[in-house]
């Protein structure tokens, strides 16, 4: 084959590669390209030659860095590089370094890949990456909210079990002592209508009377509790003066007092007030209760109402046994009865019921109290007008 031939098979087996190719002498001219490498930048065939090759690179330090020092370990990989097309548009490339001598003299060669396609392919998978990752970043979320409410209601459950155990054995004891205490009086009714002895007869019919009034005040307040937990309390407004309210709420609880206890009732709210009469009753009534009970005989309370243009305060105060500093926090509570209160009669649903009714009203209840010391509960309830 003549040399003429060669160089025109060589020609061919140069323009015929995949890739582009260009040679530049150490002044970085051109000189030598494939038409790859043409139709990559643009240009026609043959433009290039002689060209610069930093027309072609955007970034010549590196090119510049590869003639100084090609045996750097970095040159030994292929380098992403962005070129300029010869219309001035940007396009990634992939270009592997190499230095070459013909003649004594050094040229140095780069083969070029046009990685726009690899580039979009890695972005589209970057892309679906990063959606795949907020995708399951979401699915987790919500994944961890499934489980926070499955937790929730499985604690739920959890404390409804342990309420219901509760409650099945403070109502079987609480139930139990006026259940017995009736049913021996019936037999003691019979026992003195043989022996015609009526004040006997008629003491025992009062106290069944008693123990079934206090019976319907025990399931009145279970279903209050349902009827808080299911926020269905209906308020019913009405006018009203506490000096009756309370003479009232005295007669039902003269009975209850110990020996030697006595109630100081202080008002000076004297004004008709707006209000729903029924709850204020309970509330008051419950704390009252409460203060006899766990209060000593010859023990003192004080209940105390006063009002201003805007709210309604009250204060029930006794010198009982006090709850304990470090079960203070669970007072309100259903079912909850502090460990100094267990010998005494109850079913720990009061309190609740008194802060379920203040909140229905829009009030604030609070309380100090020293063991062993008493006690002294603080309610304050905004008022109604009337017209509202």
């Amino acid at each position: 084959m003549m040399l003429k031939e060669k160089s025109a098979f060589y020609k061919v087996c140069f323009d015929s590669m995949q890739m582009g190719i260009l040679v530049c002498d150490k002044e970085h001219k051109i000189v030598l390209s494939n038409n790859p490498l043409t139709k990559i930048f643009g240009y026609k065939n043959d433009e290039l030659l002689y060209q610069d090759v930093t027309s072609l690179l955007s970034d010549i330090a590196v090119f510049k860095d590869f003639t100084k020092n090609p045996k750097k370990e970095k040159f030994k990989s292929p380098i992403d590089f962005t070129g300029v097309k010869k219309n001035g548009k940007e396009i990634p490339l992939e270009v592997f370094f190499g230095k070459i001598e013909y003649e004594n003299e050094a040229y140095y060669k780069a083969l070029i890949v046009d990685s726009s396609l690899r580039k979009e392919k890695e972005n589209r998978i970057t892309h679906l990456n990063l959606q795949l990752e907020e995708e399951l970043k979401l699915r987790n979320e919500e994944l961890q909210k499934v489980i926070e409410q499955l937790q929730i209601s499985l604690n739920k459950e959890k404390e409804l079990n342990h309420l219901k155990t509760k409650f099945i054995a403070l109502a079987s004891h609480e139930f139990k002592t006026p259940l017995s205490a009736i049913l021996s009086s019936t037999e003691l009714i019979v026992k003195y209508a043989d022996l015609n002895s009526i004040s006997k007869r008629n003491e025992h019919v009062n106290k069944i009377k008693s123990m079934i009034h206090h019976l319907n005040g025990i399931l009145d307040n279970l279903l209050t509790l349902e009827n808080i937990e299911s926020g269905n309390i209906k308020t019913r407004f009405s006018s009203f003066t506490f000096h009756e309210l309370v003479k009232d709420i005295f007669q039902n609880t003269d009975p209850l007092l110990k020996k030697n206890q006595s109630i100081k009732f202080k008002n000076s709210c004297e004004e008709k007030i707006y209000h729903d009469q029924h709850i204020i009753k309970i509330i008051l009534t419950n704390l009252l209760h409460n203060a006899i009970k766990y209060s000593k005989d010859n023990g003192h309370i004080t209940v105390e109402i006063k009002c201003n243009s805007n709210n309604i305060y009250f204060n029930v105060k006794d010198d009982g046994i006090g709850i304990p500093e470090d079960e203070q926090n669970l007072i309100f509570n259903r079912f909850f009865r502090a460990k100094n209160a267990l010998y005494f009669p109850g079913t720990g649903v009061g309190l609740n019921i008194v802060k379920g009714y203040v909140n229905s009203l829009n009030g604030t209840i609070s309380f100090q109290s020293t063991i062993n010391e008493g006690t002294v509960f603080s309610i304050q309830l905004p008022k109604i007008m009337e017209h509202a």
